[in-house]
C-alpha cells in the first residue's frame, strides 16, 4: 500500500509541477495555496488503476481547500477540480457532484457551473435520482427557471427509488409555467394513486384549485364565443347549453353551479381557493 501511495503522490506532484512551469512562462504563477491538477483523463493514465483512490484523495483535499476562506481566488478552479478531474477519474463517485455543486451555487454564486456538474453526474449515473433532483431544486428555488426545474424533476421522478416530492414538484412546475391543464392532469394522477392521507389531502388542494381555474378559463372562453356569434353576452350559462356550447351547466369543485354576470360576461364561482397565494 505504501508503494501505491508513493506512486499516487508522484503523479500528483508531476501534474502540479507541469502547471507551475506553464504559469511561470506566462508570467502569472499561482499563489502558494494553489494545487493544480491536469484533467482526470490525463491523470488517470498515471494512477495505474487506482483512479478511484486518487479521486477520493482529491475530493478530501478539495473539502479542506474550499473551507479555507482566506484563499481569495479559490473559486477559480471549481469546474476544473470537480467536473474535469474528480468526475473524470471516478464518474460514479456521487458525493463530489452534490458537494461541488453546492459550493458552486451557494458560495461562488456560479449556478451555471453547478448545473453543468449535476448534468454530468446525471449522465454518468442515470439511476441516481438525487442528482437531477438537486438540479431541479436549484432551478426552482434559486433561479426560478421552471422549465429547467420541470425537466430535472421529470428525470428524477422517473428513477426507481425517487422520493414522492419529486413527482409533486414535477406536476407543480407546469402550473408555474402557466400550463394549468397539464398540471391538473398530473396532480389528479397523484391524488388518484396516493398511498397516504397526507398526499391525498395535499394533492386534492391542488386539484381543487387547478380545476377551478381551468373551468373558469374554459367557461369565459365559451362566453366570448357566444358573444361573437350572437352579438351579446348570454343571459346565463343555460344559454350556452341551449346554444350547444355546453352539455350542462357545470358545477365548481365544491359542488356549486358557476354563475355568469350578463352585464360583464364574466363567469365566477363561490368556491374558495384552498392554497394560499393562488
Amino acid at each position: 500500500m505504501k508503494g501505491v501511495l508513493v506512486v499516487l503522490l508522484g503523479a500528483l506532484t508531476a501534474g502540479t509541477a507541469a502547471f507551475r512551469v506553464d504559469r511561470l512562462r506566462e508570467g502569472s504563477a499561482p499563489g502558494y495555496h494553489l494545487l493544480y491538477l491536469p484533467s482526470g483523463r490525463s491523470l488517470k493514465a498515471l494512477t495505474f488503476g487506482y483512479e478511484g483512490l486518487v479521486a477520493d484523495l482529491i475530493y478530501i483535499w478539495s473539502i479542506q481547500y474550499y473551507s479555507n476562506y482566506q484563499i481569495q481566488d479559490r473559486y477559480e478552479y471549481l469546474d476544473q477540480i470537480y467536473r474535469r478531474v474528480i468526475a473524470e477519474l471516478d464518474p460514479h463517485f456521487i458525493d463530489p457532484y452534490l458537494v461541488g455543486s453546492m459550493i458552486m451555487s451557494v458560495e461562488a454564486n456560479r449556478d451555471d457551473l453547478a448545473l453543468k456538474l449535476l448534468d454530468a453526474g446525471t449522465r454518468n449515473n442515470p439511476r441516481e435520482w438525487i442528482l437531477p433532483f438537486q438540479a431541479g431544486f436549484l432551478c426552482y428555488n434559486k433561479l426560478h427557471d421552471y422549465a429547467c426545474a420541470r425537466d430535472n424533476f421529470q428525470r428524477a421522478q422517473a428513477i426507481p427509488g425517487a422520493p414522492a416530492p419529486a413527482r409533486r414538484l414535477f406536476a407543480e412546475m407546469y402550473n408555474r409555467l402557466g400550463d394549468k391543464r397539464t398540471s391538473l392532469k398530473y396532480w389528479a394522477e397523484i391524488h388518484d394513486t396516493a398511498d397516504s392521507g397526507y398526499v391525498r389531502q395535499v394533492s386534492w388542494m391542488h386539484v381543487h384549485d387547478l380545476r377551478l381555474e381551468v373551468d373558469l378559463d374554459d367557461l369565459n372562453a365559451l362566453v366570448q364565443r357566444y358573444r361573437e356569434s350572437h352579438g351579446s353576452f348570454p343571459g346565463s350559462l343555460r344559454d350556452l347549453v341551449r346554444a350547444g356550447l355546453l352539455d350542462a351547466v357545470p358545477v365548481d369543485p365544491d359542488g356549486n353551479p358557476y354563475t355568469l354576470s350578463p352585464e360583464t360576461g364574466i363567469v365566477r364561482s363561490q368556491a374558495r381557493r384552498l392554497l394560499q397565494g393562488r
